[in-house]
């Protein structure tokens, strides 16, 4: 409550001194008239209630209104004006200021130290041209009727030019100072621009005395006199920008109206009216142009110091993330590069380069790669990322991170391609370093699975061993007989044929689980459904064991997909192994089913579904991170192995409960392309 009241005496008081400033003005608006005229050079009332009007907001304007127009009608009644005369041009000068603050302030975006040419035009046309010759027809047709002006058009032309070289002079300058006077941090010169705006200043006060208060006014005046301070405002409007020339303005605005006023300068050859229009004219078309300058100049200043700054925060951040960065001119085959680029390239610096010179340092093995990238970009006017290796002549190769793209300047030169280059080596060894980790931890993972089924596995080799000892004995005995029956002898034979091969594919299966992982040359077209089998036939044993019933539903028209067929045994070896373990404590029959059909053309489904105790509800989101398992022996690492494992392949693993009971794990695999 008590900050509303404060808030409240506060606009009170800027209302009352705003209503006083604009008294003020409207006594140095009726002291701004030619000897024996009416006509009023200036009428800062305006500019000062249109400043009011963009700086305070919106809610309050009515106040401000208000207050501006019960000073005006006490200046008025001292000058003893008819009432409604005054009343009248109270509500003209209100709705004229309301109408330019209310365009400006919907069009017009930036702010007033940083104003844009297309704002500064906008303002132009709303404040110096259509409000004041727009209004100026009502302002003209009150002022005639009511007897204080003699010709229409002629008052219409004095409201209009008189409210339009206010507004260009004055609005900006008391704008700016305003800014200046409440901005927190106030912008420091430098000493130097300190005495270059002193010596502007006093250059500027000096021929202007000259100009118009010191040259005899009459025929014999030289119109040339007029140029004299242009050079001056055209050196505050480079140097110094808007602020600059609003100030030089207002001081040759001001020693003009002086000189006139005091009989001397060029404006005293023709009647009052005419010698007014023509210093009203002479303001306003010297003031606008070079408004509209400083801004040009203030706009392309601020460009040039954010392409500074944008520069050295490139150079601080490439610097910083060790990136090289570079330029081709495709058109004239030439490539700027940075030091820290020639440096990665191992090229000569200050060197002329082209693209070829780039090119003859990448790896044989990575040239196709790299231009690929780059000329699909340049077809396309788009981007490109690649890693490929470039030679080094004191060491061996550096793997490189490129990324570039292709720009089309508006200028017609050609196609650019701008990029950065990185030395990404210590991320690939760490990577290399990572999955060696990672396929040693996979591998010994492998030998903790298979190490689970010695028993069931001893037994699967027995029973083929058996069969073949015993084979044997009956193939010998069969050949010690006087007249050996050879039909028999190649039945035994082919029986121990068949039991061996059995028994062999399982001592391959396990001998291919056991190696090592290979690298990604490695990689193969595998047949998942042959691969399932595979698996199968390592675990028949253990499904025995558990008294679990195994079903295949393996569909022909699987395609092969693009990986590593002991990894994805692995895979498949881990899951149903699992599976078994989640049946074997149900205390009913397990069945466990493993299918595979096509998703579409592109994509293998392999299924995995149980009939065990399922997974619990808050454990399906973390099924597959490390170090998570329902088994008291176990680590939590396999199907968290198998994700990765899968994820490498391009695919996704997921696991879902049953309806009635069990789960069912997942796997999505691309189809290889070749």
């Amino acid at each position: 409550m008590a900050r509303s009241a404060a808030a409240s005496l506060r606009t009170l008081c800027y209302v009352l001194a705003s209503a006083v400033s604009y008294y003020v003005a409207t006594q140095i608006a009726w002291s701004l008239t030619f000897p024996d005229s009416k006509v009023s050079l200036f009428f800062p009332p305006q500019a000062v209630l249109l400043c009011i009007l963009l700086l305070v907001p919106t809610r309050h304007w009515w106040a401000y209104v208000l207050g501006a127009a019960g000073a005006h009608f006490l200046a008025t009644q001292q000058a003893d004006w008819p009432p409604l005369y005054a009343l009248t041009a109270e509500a003209f000068d209100a709705v004229k200021c309301v109408l330019a603050a209310v365009g400006i302030r919907i069009l017009i975006t930036s702010p007033l130290k940083a104003i844009t040419l297309r704002d500064a035009v906008l303002f132009v046309l709303i404040a110096v041209v259509l409000v004041p010759f727009g209004s100026a027809f009502w302002g003209a047709a009150f002022t005639v009727s009511y007897g204080f002006g003699t010709h229409y058009w002629i008052e219409w032309r004095n409201l209009g030019v008189s409210n339009a070289v206010t507004a260009v002079v004055l609005v900006p300058a008391f704008l700016l100072g305003a800014h200046q006077l409440f901005a927190r941090r106030p912008r420091a010169l430098s000493p130097r621009r300190v005495v270059e705006a002193a010596l502007v200043g006093a250059c500027t006060v000096a021929l202007g005395i000259f100009v118009f208060d010191r040259t005899s006014a009459g025929p014999n005046t030289s119109p040339a006199l007029l140029y004299t301070p242009i050079p001056l405002l055209i050196w505050a409007a480079l140097r110094f920008g808007l602020g600059g020339i609003s100030v030089s303005m207002l001081i040759i605005t001001f020693l003009a109206i002086w000189g006139t006023m005091r009989g001397h300068g060029p404006f005293l050859a023709q009647a009052p009216a005419e010698n007014a229009t023509a210093l009203q004219l002479f303001l306003l078309v010297t003031a606008t142009p070079l408004m509209l300058l400083a801004v040009v100049i203030e706009g392309e200043r601020r460009s040039k110091e954010a392409l500074r700054e944008g520069a050295n925060l490139m150079g601080l951040a490439a610097e910083a993330g060790s990136l090289a960065m570079w330029v081709w001119d495709v058109s004239g085959n030439d490539v700027w590069m940075t030091e820290r680029g020639r440096s990665l390239f191992g090229l000569e610096p200050g060197a002329r380069l082209d693209f070829a010179a780039t090119f003859d340092r990448v790896h044989p093995e990575d040239r196709a790669a790299r231009e690929g990238a780059i000329q699909q970009a340049l077809q396309t006017r788009g981007e490109y990322e690649v890693e490929y290796r470039v030679h080094q002549a004191d060491g061996p190769a550096r793997w490189i991170y490129g990324r570039g793209r292709c720009v089309e300047p508006d200028d017609g030169t050609g196609p650019k391609l701008f990029g950065v280059s990185m030395d990404v080596t210590a991320r690939k060894q760490a990577e290399a370093s990572a999955a060696q980790k990672r396929g040693e931890l996979e591998h010994v993972a492998r030998v903790a699975t298979l190490g689970q089924l010695t028993a069931t596995l001893t037994h699967e080799l027995k029973q083929p061993l058996t069969v073949i000892g015993i084979n044997a004995f009956v193939g010998v005995r069969l050949l010690d007989a006087p007249e050996p029956d050879l039909q028999k002898v190649r039945s035994t034979l082919a029986d121990i044929g068949e039991v061996t091969e059995r028994a062999g594919e399982v001592i391959d299966g396990l001998r291919a689980m056991l190696k090592r992982d290979g690298t990604a040359a490695d990689l193969t077209n595998v047949d998942v459904n042959n691969e399932i089998r595979i698996v199968e036939r390592i675990v028949h044993g253990d499904a025995n064991l558990h008294g679990v019933t195994v079903h295949l539903d393996l569909s022909s028209d699987v395609r092969p997909v693009r990986g590593d067929s002991v990894q994805l045994q692995q895979v498949i070896l881990n899951l149903m192994l699992n599976a078994f373990s989640a049946m074997s404590g149900t205390g009913l029959p397990g069945h466990l089913i493993v299918r595979t059909h096509s998703i579409d053309e592109s994509n293998v489904l392999i299924e995995v579904q149980d009939s065990g105790t399922g997974i619990a509800v808050d454990e399906l989101e973390s099924i597959f991170d490390p170090f998570i398992t329902s088994k008291p022996e176990g680590l939590g690492l396999g199907l968290s192995i198998c994700r990765s494992i899968i994820e490498r392949h391009g695919g996704k693993i997921s696991a879902a409960n049953n309806p009635d009971r069990g789960a069912t794990f997942s796997i999505v695999l691309p189809v290889s392309r070749e």
